[in-house]
């Protein structure tokens, strides 16, 4: 299905301003659909454009998934007479996050990544369709190898 499939990747990936269309969690490998692709960077040797361009449709997929030690909390801000109170953070159930964002209720914006042995850390935003709404997220995902995928690079998207 993917002409280009490669492990480990993300030093010439960024994910910034990218959105999560899709979820698929099976077996141990969790898939992060991305209608509108991810961004492939200059110096990668997987770009041969010069400048950091888009892909098309796309797809993450971490291999060797743990769901059990992986998490996701959004924040909440609270305002009283338009100042902020507080902040509030509360952790979601994944297979909840999985399926508001499947049904079309959610989208997961990445605006920071940070990779460590069989750790990622991203934070981003998550927009609800039912309501005019953003929340400010970070997501945990422990596994073994993160795999990017995408058919081809689109030299007229750039950053």
């Amino acid at each position: 299905m993917w002409k280009n499939c490669v492990e480990n990747a993300y030093e010439y990936i960024s994910l910034h301003d990218c959105v999560v269309n899709g979820v698929e969690a099976y077996d141990d490998v969790l898939s992060l659909t991305l209608d509108d692709g991810f961004w492939m960077l200059a110096d990668s040797k997987y770009n041969s454009c010069g400048e950091t361009v888009r892909t098309d449709k796309s797809q993450i997929n971490f291999i060797e998934f743990d769901e059990q030690m992986s998490v996701l909390y959004l924040f909440k801000r609270h305002y009283i007479s338009g100042k902020r109170l507080c902040t509030t953070r509360k952790k979601v159930d994944l297979k909840k996050v999985y399926e508001k964002i499947n049904k079309g209720e959610w989208e997961l914006e990445f605006n920071e990544q940070y990779h460590s042995f069989h750790r990622t850390l991203f934070f981003g935003a998550v927009t609800t369709k039912k309501k005019i709404w953003e929340f400010e997220f970070q997501m945990v995902i422990d596994c073994d190898k993160i795999e990017y995928c995408w058919n081809n690079i689109c030299p007229d998207r750039k950053w």
